[in-house]
């Protein structure tokens, strides 16, 4: 039974180790392809407008370097926070002052947006650097794919894990954000590759190193509860395969060094104190079984209170929210979400060569067992798997962005393999690299809203999934543009916008007037309404997704003849939520990109959408059919 696949110091099947040459090769494809990803995401990193969650880690992470001060709380742990906003922290750029913050309730999200458009700048201007940051995580995660594919796999396994990586549009969107998803997906994947290490070679540096990445995955977000589920597996698998491998004691010590190092690292990145800046963090805990865990570890000091405070978050991201997918919405989840979304997410060429993966442990020259390095990729990409499948948060395919890692990690090892049958298995891989190559190049554009043509593409996306799966708030410089072009030939028609993204349109450039507040002063007239998809299909934040019979009953009961005048906040939400029900049975003017839906309204079929008693008739014969979506008017 062999015991590994040929890896840098091994002799390869042929009985030789791989030529120089080769390494040399494989390392300048991985740096070609990286540094093109790196100009992509600069690129965005200047460009795009400030996504929804951005200004609320921005600000978190800024307040974390003014003297320790953790009070903000994204709910998303602090380690990338606190990474993106060192090169504003250097370069002097203070949080609001506290009594400021106390104001807002040490919100970061409405901090972050007072930070971001009171400034008198381009908010880009102190985006773009914390993108950066985010941006190097990204890279770094791509150095550690083509290592670890070609110490399993050699030099043509790493360059073809790298060009999987460097070529997945939501890698490279979730890349240029100042986000948590991308942070915990490196640190998800170097401690699961130093776990696996520590198994197949036992040793204190290896134990040591997956703690410390075990750690910062631990900072990073709480994909640390998939990581130990994954550790479980692959500890399982290997004591079954090889169970006189490590003696006991040995493993024993070495796991308890990998966790004091761990431990080590969370209160290092605290400053060893408890409450940094001496601040409260927690006031009281809940009384659920999260909340005496939390007031057991607080009681003994085991865990810095700032993180203590953040497990209780936990609670807010296991609670049911309503998720929109295949034309529904689903409070709770569903457990097909996130499968489909990595279908159709992926590349094409990242789907064969994960196809290529099962192939290859099919073929009956296959090893019995799979190399240790990918006994590791399988078993955290299982446990990640199934912890998404159970979990309720269907609001982004980001939450599984270790997968895409794994993927392409085990995708390059089996098309190197596959490569090696012979000519025509080198054409296919050659196919599937040329492919791989041109979908990274379409998608580099608008890399959030991308979908794969097996989907029908990025126009088609919002008929399958929403929320940051397809738009996050970024791709106002589009709507802008058309804003600006629209104004050169019609100056003086109103426009209309219900976005999703962090209120703040107006102090990027963006003169439309926002729906909801137009509803609340009684300054709805007929015009063009533009809607982003995920509100076009769901309705306004307020009501996202609950559009059906009573709150229809509750407007035409109560706005149908109101809407001309000034409307309370929840009958303006319902107003809003009205025209998106009539407009998705309507064929949009236009559109904008794959995120904007525009529709010019005349008064009489504005008073029709709103379904005002004075305009109501029947539907024009010959009407364009409607546009699918979860609910009709």
């Amino acid at each position: 039974m062999p015991e590994s696949s040929p890896s840098p110091a091994d002799p390869g099947p042929t009985g030789r180790r791989p030529p120089p040459l080769r390494w040399i090769a494989s390392a300048a494809a991985a740096v070609l392809l990286l540094g093109a990803m790196a100009i992509a995401g600069t690129r965005l990193a200047a460009r795009l407008s400030p996504a929804y969650d951005e200004p609320g880690h921005l600000s978190a992470g800024l307040s974390s370097w003014n003297h320790g001060d953790f009070r903000p709380s994204t709910g998303n742990l602090f380690f990338t926070q606190r990474w993106a906003a060192w090169p504003l922290a250097a370069r002097g750029v203070q949080p609001l002052p506290d009594d400021e913050q106390a104001e807002l309730g040490w919100n970061p999200l409405l901090t972050g947006e007072v930070l971001l458009y009171t400034g008198g700048i381009d908010p880009r201007t102190l985006l773009a650097p914390a993108r950066e940051m985010t941006l190097l995580l990204c890279l770094l995660g791509g150095v550690l794919a083509w290592t670890w594919a070609a110490r399993c796999g050699g030099p043509w396994a790493g360059a073809l894990a790298a060009l999987l990586y460097a070529t997945s549009p939501v890698l490279l969107a979730n890349g240029t954000l100042v986000t948590a998803d991308t942070g915990a997906a490196l640190w998800y994947a170097a401690a699961l590759g130093c776990y696996g290490w520590m198994l197949q070679r036992p040793s204190a540096c290896a134990a040591a190193l997956c703690g410390f990445c075990a750690g910062m995955m631990a900072l990073s977000k709480f994909s640390v509860v998939a990581w130990v589920l994954a550790a479980l597996l692959l500890l399982g698998w290997r004591l079954w395969r090889r169970p006189h491998s490590v003696r006991p004691w040995a493993l024993v010590g070495l796991h308890a060094l990998a966790l004091a190092v761990a431990w080590a690292t969370l209160w290092s990145f605290f400053g060893w104190q408890f409450r940094p800046g001496g601040h409260v963090y927690i006031q009281k805990v809940p009384a659920t079984w999260i909340g005496h865990a939390v007031g057991l570890l607080r009681d003994f000091h085991l865990l810095p209170e700032p993180y203590l405070r953040e497990v209780i978050t936990l609670e807010m991201v296991l609670a049911p929210r309503p998720g929109y997918f295949l034309g529904a919405f689903h409070s709770g989840g569903s457990w097909a979400f996130f499968p489909v979304a990595f279908a159709v997410k992926s590349t094409v060429a990242m789907l064969l060569a994960v196809a290529a993966c099962l192939w290859a442990r099919r073929a009956k020259d296959a090893p019995e067992t799979p190399a240790p390095g990918l006994e590791a990729v399988a078993a955290g990409a299982l446990a990640y798997a199934a912890v998404a499948v159970a979990a309720p948060l269907n609001i982004g395919v980001r939450h599984i962005l270790p997968l895409f890692v794994l993927a392409a990690i085990a995708g390059g090892v089996a098309l190197a393999r596959l490569a090696a049958k012979g000519g025509s298995a080198r054409g296919f891989v050659a196919a599937v690299a040329a492919l791989g190559l041109f979908e990274g190049v379409s998608g580099s554009q608008r890399p959030l809203a991308w979908f794969n043509a097996l989907a029908g593409g990025p126009l088609n996306g919002y008929r399958l999934l929403l929320d940051s799966s397809l738009e996050w708030g970024g791709d106002l410089p589009e709507l802008i543009g058309w804003e600006r072009a629209l104004r050169q030939a019609d100056p003086v028609t109103p426009v209309y916008v219900s976005l999703l993204g962090p209120p703040g349109q107006e102090h990027f450039g963006l003169a439309a007037s926002d729906l909801g507040t137009a509803f609340e002063r009684g300054q709805v007239r007929a015009g063009y309404f533009v809607f982003s998809a995920t509100r076009l299909v769901g309705g306004p934040v307020g009501l996202y997704g609950q559009w059906g019979d009573s709150l229809r009953d509750a407007w035409d009961a109560t706005g149908a003849t109101r809407w001309r005048g000034p409307l309370p906040r929840k009958l303006a939400w319902l107003g809003v939520a009205r025209l998106a029900a009539s407009c998705r049975l309507l064929e949009p003017t236009e559109r904008i990109g794959p995120v904007y839906f525009v529709y010019h309204l005349d008064d009489h079929a504005l008073a029709q959408a709103l379904r005002d008693p004075s305009a109501l008739s029947p539907r024009p014969a010959g009407a364009p059919p409607p546009v699918p979506g979860p609910a009709g008017p």
